[in-house]
């Protein structure tokens, strides 16, 4: 009996380490997330796995945008989640609380604001470069504050300045939108007074 008892339990040791070692990082139900986000998705949290924080960024697809309140991210968790809401996709990062300083809730706006145009997409290929987006400026965040080596994939400082200061851009543009009005009316009035 004793045998047997080991026997089941080294059996059921080694299917777990198995399923553990094998393990995706990526829940897709929906099917809404293609092979190249799955595989970035998946070999960036197995290089995490080899640190000492052990940080995972995962991405998962649900039906509905109200199960979004049932998630409830581990400490060193980023879930970066996809949700079907008529017919359109909801997307939210929800970090666990090793995160929280560097993905507040207002930077993960911005980072889903950054990818904005690329998520609201219908065609799934560019949908899914969003999501990559989104998944490559989390993943940059968390190898700042743990200290860890970038990849190629990470964001640039350029990147990451436009994520921070979503306005700097539109800033730019209405500022020279306004020295061109400026310059229309001083040119306007200027041809009214030699009449």
């Amino acid at each position: 009996m004793k045998n047997k008892f080991i026997a089941v339990f080294s059996l059921l040791a080694s299917l777990l380490m198995l399923t553990a070692s094998t393990s995706s990082f990526v829940s897709d139900p929906q099917g809404l997330f293609d092979n190249q986000t799955k595989e970035l998705v998946n070999q960036k949290n197995k290089s995490y796995q080899e640190t000492k924080t052990k940080p995972e960024i995962r991405l998962l697809s649900l039906k509905k945008s109200s199960d979004l309140n049932r998630i409830r991210p581990l400490k060193n968790q980023v879930i970066i989640v996809a949700a079907l809401q008529d017919k359109k996709k909801n997307v939210q990062i929800i970090v666990g609380q090793n995160y929280q300083d560097v993905l507040p809730q207002s930077k993960c706006s911005n980072i889903i604001r950054y990818a904005g145009n690329k998520l609201r997409s219908s065609k799934p290929e560019t949908f899914n470069s969003g999501i990559r987006l989104v998944f490559n400026a989390c993943a940059t965040l968390v190898a700042q504050k743990d200290k860890l080596s970038y990849d190629k994939n990470s964001l640039t400082q350029d990147e990451l300045q436009k994520i921070d200061h979503p306005q700097s851009v539109n800033l730019v543009w209405g500022l020279v939108i306004a020295a061109l009005i400026s310059l229309g009316l001083v040119l306007f009035k200027s041809v009214r007074k030699t009449r």
